[in-house]
C-alpha cells in the first residue's frame, strides 16, 4: 500500500481529471438538452423557456450518469498521462512501487464513486427524471391515464371531462389482453362516487373495457345488478399497460427490488427493470474497469512513443465496452441470455482483459 502522501497525491490527480472532465461534459449536456427541450416546448401550448430550463435541470443528473464510465476512462487517462509526462511514474517505479500500488488510489476513488452513485446519486436522479417525465406528460395532456403497481395489483386511472375511472386489477395477461379480479370505481365530474363494478375478468377491446360477469352497485340503486358483459368506454390501451408504467430509469436501486416481484405477479414485463437493477450493481466495478483500461494504455513510458496510437486504442476499448454492454442488455431483455449474465459479463470481461494487459506491462 503506498504511503498516505502518495495515496492522496494520486487520488487528487485522479479526482481532478475526472471532476474537470465531468464538468465539461455536464456543460455540454445542459446546452444540448436545453436546445432539445426548447424544441419540445415550442410544440406545446404552454411551453416556454422557463419550462425548458426546469426540464433540463430535472433531467441533468440522469443524463450525466450515463456518461460516468467515459468520464472515468478519459479522466483517468489524463491523470496518468500527466504523471507520465512529468516522469513521475518513472520515479515511482524506480522507488520500487509496482503498477498495482500506483493504481490502488485511483481504483479506490472509482469504487467509492460507484458506491456513491448507486446509493445516493442514482435515487436522486431517478426521482428527478420521474418528475421530468411527469411534467412532459402533463403539458402534452397525457395525464388522463396513470398506471401504478402496488401490493394489491395494478391500479389505473382514466380522467375525463364528465367522469373518471379508477381501475384495480389483480393481474394482467398480455397474451389475450385480459385483466383479472377487476374492480372499477366510476367518479363524477366533482370526484363524487357514482358506481362500482366488480368482475373476475375484463378485456381491453378497441375503445372499450369489457367486464365479464360484472356486478354493478350504483349509489342511487339499492340492489346489485348483474350483467354478462358490461362495456365501459375507455382510452386505455395495451400500450398504457406496457409503457405507461414508470420507466426503469425513474426507479432507484432501493425501489426496484420491491417493484419487480409486484410487477411480475401482476403479469407485467419486468426484464428491463431486472437489467437496470443488475446494471446498477455493476457500477463500482465498471468504473474500476475504466480506470484499469486507462492505466493499461497510459502507464507506458513516454520514451517508447506511440502515445496517440495508445490513446486511440483506449478510446476504442471504452466505446467497445459500451457497445458490447448495450448488445448484452438487448440479449437479456429479449430473453436470449440470462439477466445476470447479460449485465455482468461485459464488465467482468473488460476487467479481466485490462488486468491481463497490466500484468503484461508489469512483468514484461
Amino acid at each position: 500500500m503506498p504511503s498516505f502522501t502518495l495515496f492522496r497525491y494520486i487520488s487528487t490527480r485522479t479526482l481532478a481529471g475526472v471532476g474537470g472532465l465531468y464538468f465539461i461534459l455536464l456543460t455540454l449536456i445542459i446546452l444540448i438538452d436545453l436546445i432539445e427541450n426548447l424544441r419540445f416546448a415550442g410544440k406545446v401550448i404552454d411551453g416556454d423557456f422557463g419550462f425548458a430550463l426546469i426540464l433540463t435541470f430535472m433531467r441533468m443528473p440522469g443524463l450525466s450518469q450515463v456518461l460516468l464510465p467515459f468520464v472515468f476512462l478519459f479522466g483517468s487517462m489524463w491523470a496518468f498521462n500527466q504523471l507520465n509526462r512529468h516522469s513521475e511514474i518513472s520515479v515511482m517505479r524506480s522507488a520500487g512501487l509496482s503498477v498495482w500500488r500506483l493504481l490502488i488510489p485511483a481504483a479506490i476513488v472509482a469504487a467509492l464513486a460507484g458506491a456513491f452513485v448507486i446509493a445516493i446519486f442514482d435515487p436522486l436522479s431517478a426521482a428527478m427524471m420521474s418528475r421530468a417525465e411527469q411534467m412532459k406528460n402533463d403539458i402534452r395532456g397525457w395525464n388522463t391515464s396513470f398506471v401504478r403497481v402496488f401490493d394489491d395489483g395494478i391500479w389505473l386511472r382514466q380522467g375525463g371531462a364528465q367522469n373518471a375511472l379508477i381501475i384495480n386489477a389483480r393481474g394482467f395477461d398480455n397474451s389475450d389482453s385480459t385483466l383479472t379480479d377487476v374492480t372499477v370505481w366510476s367518479l363524477g365530474a366533482k370526484s363524487e362516487f357514482l358506481e362500482r363494478i366488480d368482475a373476475p375478468v375484463a378485456v381491453l377491446s378497441g375503445q372499450t373495457l369489457e367486464l365479464r360477469q360484472a356486478r354493478l352497485n350504483a349509489i342511487d340503486e339499492d340492489e346489485e345488478r348483474r350483467s354478462p358483459v358490461y362495456a365501459i368506454p375507455t382510452t386505455l390501451t395495451l400500450d398504457d399497460l406496457r409503457d405507461r408504467v414508470a420507466s426503469p430509469e425513474t426507479m432507484s436501486i432501493w425501489e426496484l427490488p420491491h417493484f419487480i416481484p409486484l410487477a411480475k405477479a401482476a403479469g407485467l414485463p419486468t426484464k428491463r427493470y431486472e437489467i437496470r437493477f443488475q446494471d446498477l450493481w455493476t457500477t463500482p466495478l465498471k468504473l474500476v474497469a475504466m480506470v484499469l483500461i486507462a492505466a493499461a494504455f497510459s502507464l507506458r513510458p513516454m520514451r517508447m512513443g506511440g502515445g496517440l496510437r495508445l490513446f486511440s486504442f483506449a478510446v476504442g476499448a471504452g466505446f467497445l465496452l459500451y457497445v458490447v454492454a448495450e448488445i448484452s442488455s438487448a440479449l437479456g431483455e429479449s430473453g436470449v441470455a440470462p439477466i445476470v449474465l447479460s449485465a455482468w459479463a461485459p464488465v467482468l470481461a473488460a476487467t479481466l482483459i485490462a488486468t491481463t494487459s497490466l500484468l503484461h506491462l508489469e512483468d514484461g
